[in-house]
C-alpha cells in the first residue's frame, strides 16, 4: 500500500510539474517569458507566501502591476522593465516614469488607479479628446461611465491587454512567437503579440526598452513606432501607435475637423497637430534638418520588420502622439517630452518642437 502511495504522489507530482511547464515553456523566443521560476510570479496559495488572508490576485498572481514593475532600472536590469521609481532620480525608460505623477499630479501623465492617488478617478469627465469610435479593438471604456471609473494599467479602463476584461491575461506567457525578434505583428485578441501588450498594435520593440540610449547614450538602439501615411481625416490603419492613442484621445487624432473619426478636412490650417501623416523631406521647407532619428523626438515607421529606419524617405518620417508625448509620465506638462516653457520662436534651438521644425526658431538653416 505505501508503495503504491508513493506511486501514486510521484505521479500526481509529474502532473503538476508537466501543467507549470505550459505556462511557462523553455526556451522561449526572444521577447517572451525566457525562463525562471513559475513562484516568481505565482502562488497557488496566499500562505504559501507567508500570507494567511485569501489570494488577492488574478491569476495566482504574486503581486500588482507596480508590485513587478517598480524600482531603480540599471543596465544589468532591464528583462523586467522598470516604470515607478520610488526614490532618487529616475532612470526612465521609453514611456518615461509615474514617479512624475505622484511628484506633480495628473498633469504630468496618466494617473492610474494602482499608483493609490485620489486624483486617479475621472470624475464625471472622460478622458481629454474622448471620442466614441476608435474601436477596432474594443475601445477603452467604451459604453460610458468614465465618472464611476478610474484608469487603470490594463483591462476595460486601461492601456495593456484586452478591453474586455479585467487585467492582462496570459500576455506574458503567448508572446513567445510574436514574429521576427523584436517585431509586434498586433494579432488582434493576442495582447501578448501587440506591442507592448497593447492589443493588435505593431511596432518593433527595442529589447532593453530603450534603457540604453536615455543612460548610455553610446548605444543608439531604439524602439520602431509604426504609423501609417494618411491622407485623409479617416483612421484607416487601426494598428498604429496613433490608433491606439486615439482609443482615448480620439479627437487629437484627426485633422482640421471637429470630428476626428469621420471628417474628409484633412489641411492646413491645423486646428491640432496631425497624427499619421508624413514630415515632408523637400529641401528647403522646415523639415529638412530632421536627418538623424531622435530618441527625444522620435518618428513613425509604416515597416516595422526590422529595426532600421531610412529618414530620406516619407514612409520613415511618420509623425505620431509619441513624437511629444511620453507614454506613462515625464517630467513636463501633460506627458510632453520636453519643457514648454523653453521653446521660444526667434531663439535658437535644437529641442523640442524646433527638432521637427527647424526654420521656426528664426534661424533659416536650422
Amino acid at each position: 500500500m505505501k508503495k503504491l502511495s508513493r506511486i501514486a504522489s510521484v505521479v500526481a507530482m509529474a502532473s503538476i510539474v508537466g501543467w507549470l511547464g505550459l505556462l511557462w515553456p523553455s526556451g522561449a523566443a526572444a521577447g517572451g517569458m525566457t525562463g525562471g521560476d513559475c513562484a516568481d510570479c505565482h502562488v497557488m496559495h496566499a500562505s504559501q507566501s507567508g500570507d494567511d488572508s485569501l489570494p488577492t490576485h488574478a491569476f495566482l498572481l504574486t503581486s500588482s502591476c507596480l508590485g513587478c514593475h517598480s524600482g531603480d532600472n540599471n543596465a544589468g536590469g532591464t528583462s523586467t522593465p522598470l516604470v515607478l521609481t520610488a526614490s532618487g532620480a529616475p532612470k526612465s525608460l521609453a514611456g518615461g516614469d509615474f514617479r512624475y505623477i505622484n511628484s506633480g499630479g495628473d498633469a504630468y501623465g496618466h494617473n492610474t488607479r494602482e499608483l493609490g492617488n485620489p486624483e486617479g478617478i475621472i470624475a464625471n469627465a472622460t478622458p481629454p479628446g474622448w471620442e466614441a469610435g476608435f474601436a477596432a479593438h474594443g475601445q477603452v471604456g467604451d459604453g460610458g461611465g468614465w465618472g464611476l471609473s478610474k484608469l487603470s494599467c490594463s483591462g476595460v479602463w486601461g492601456c495593456h491587454g484586452l478591453h474586455t476584461a479585467a487585467e492582462v491575461n496570459g500576455s506574458h506567457h503567448n508572446n513567445l512567437n510574436r514574429g521576427a525578434d523584436g517585431q509586434a505583428t498586433g494579432e488582434d485578441g493576442v495582447p501578448g503579440k501587440g506591442y507592448r501588450f497593447l492589443n493588435g498594435i505593431k511596432g518593433w520593440e527595442d529589447d532593453v526598452y530603450e534603457y540604453n540610449v536615455f543612460n548610455t547614450p553610446a548605444n543608439g538602439a531604439h524602439n520602431i513606432y509604426y504609423g501609417e501615411v494618411r491622407t485623409a481625416d479617416t483612421a484607416s490603419n487601426t494598428q498604429t501607435i496613433s490608433y491606439f492613442c486615439a482609443e482615448c484621445h480620439g479627437i487629437f487624432h484627426g485633422g482640421a475637423g471637429t470630428d476626428g473619426v469621420s471628417n474628409t478636412s484633412f489641411a492646413t490650417p491645423w486646428v491640432r497637430h496631425p497624427v499619421d501623416i508624413v514630415m515632408p523631406t523637400t529641401a528647403g521647407t522646415e523639415y529638412e534638418h530632421y536627418t538623424t532619428y531622435r530618441v527625444d523626438t522620435p518618428i513613425g515607421s509604416s515597416d516595422v520588420t526590422d529595426n532600421t529606419m531610412d529618414l530620406t524617405t516619407a514612409t520613415d518620417r511618420i509623425v505620431m502622439c509619441l513624437s511629444c508625448h511620453r507614454a506613462h509620465a515625464s517630467p513636463y506638462p501633460s506627458s510632453l517630452r520636453w519643457d514648454p516653457t523653453l521653446i521660444r520662436s526667434g531663439e535658437h534651438n535644437t529641442n523640442g518642437c524646433f527638432a521637427c521644425h527647424s526654420h521656426k526658431d528664426g534661424v533659416v538653416g536650422g
